[in-house]
């Protein structure tokens, strides 16, 4: 969900959309874990002198609330793993995954893009996906226009111009321009001048579908949640005309080398939080307000693959349709 990543997004605009649109019953572990959450794992000691488990957050808001959040969140970890859980807030993807191939992090909260990346050039191993108010933890991305300007389907933006929120973005970039290629309108090699007339990369999912309600383009190819950077007096004004395929969710994910049963643990760890507890619901909102967590495969990631691939930011998506052993 690119609402808070591609976006930055405030947080209380997040939790506003989660109380209004997350009133629903309880995921219950998402599309995988039916209506039993997993078992927090037994608690350790926590050895004071044991070398730290460093987590990178990203900061989508003020800084330093998010570093608040973060301390929080490296404190509930703390005796589900037996060693200190340091985090530390980076401003994008790119940091965070740098810091991981510098061997500064452990762990990350990253998009799918992002982890595509990271696999691929550093080995780094998906752990949980986080499961949105929707009950799945999946999103997609859409063709906004406005509702007014006569324009119903992709292969009317023939000739006309487009936004999309930064050339390396999952959600708003690689999905929604594929919704084109699919359609054989647009090929998947030229961007400008094959099939639209402009295209603009705008700096965000804000910043490009205000760029279709001020009238400067005449469609943008974001996030599904774009619309709520909208004034509520605003949203009606836009309507989205197509969507992209289903992406999994945003992640946290480990560097390679990290232990199996660390891992195992900080799995469960999160899996378990349960949004009708008050003390994990607060943990939740402190984790960008997300609704849980399912365990993250890499087969989730394997149709994202070949869009990334086909537009080169990987080279081998084949990697991630492995089969999982049961």
């Amino acid at each position: 969900m690119s609402t808070r990543r591609g976006m930055n997004v405030p947080f209380w605009l997040i939790a506003g959309w989660l109380a209004i649109v997350g009133s629903s019953p309880v995921f219950g572990g998402g599309e995988r874990g039916g209506n039993q959450l997993p078992k927090k794992p037994p608690k350790l000691t926590v050895d004071p002198k044991a070398k730290p488990l460093t987590i990178a957050f990203i900061s989508y808001a003020n800084p330093q609330h998010v570093a608040k959040d973060s301390a929080a969140i490296s404190k509930y970890l703390e005796p589900y793993v037996g060693v200190p859980v340091k985090g530390f807030v980076t401003t994008d993807y790119g940091s965070s995954v740098e810091t991981m191939r510098s061997g500064q992090t452990d762990l990350a909260f990253v998009d799918p893009l992002a982890f595509l990346m990271a696999h691929e050039q550093i080995g780094a191993k998906p752990l949980v996906l986080e499961v949105y108010s929707t009950g799945k933890p999946t999103y997609y991305s859409c063709i906004w226009v406005q509702k007014d300007s006569g324009i119903k389907k992709p292969a009317d933006l023939k000739g006309k111009s487009i936004a999309f929120a930064d050339q390396v973005d999952m959600s708003g970039h690689l999905m929604p321009r594929d919704i084109f290629v699919r359609l054989g309108l647009l090929p998947a090699d030229k961007l400008e001048g094959a099939f639209f007339k402009q295209v603009y990369f705008a700096g965000g999912d804000e910043q490009a579908i205000r760029a279709v309600t001020n009238g400067f383009v005449d469609a943008a190819g974001i996030s599904q949640f774009a619309y709520l950077l909208l004034r509520p007096q605003e949203r009606d004004g836009v309507t989205v005309i197509a969507k992209s395929i289903d992406s999994p969710a945003h992640l946290i994910m480990a560097r390679k080398g990290l232990s199996e049963k660390i891992c195992k643990r900080i799995q469960q760890a999160f899996m378990a939080l349960d949004p009708s507890n008050p003390h994990d619901q607060e943990l939740l909102g402190k984790l960008y307000g997300v609704q849980g967590y399912v365990e993250a495969k890499m087969s989730d990631f394997a149709e994202v693959a070949k869009i990334a691939g086909r537009y080169g930011f990987i080279r081998k998506p084949e990697a991630f349709a492995v089969k999982e052993k049961p």
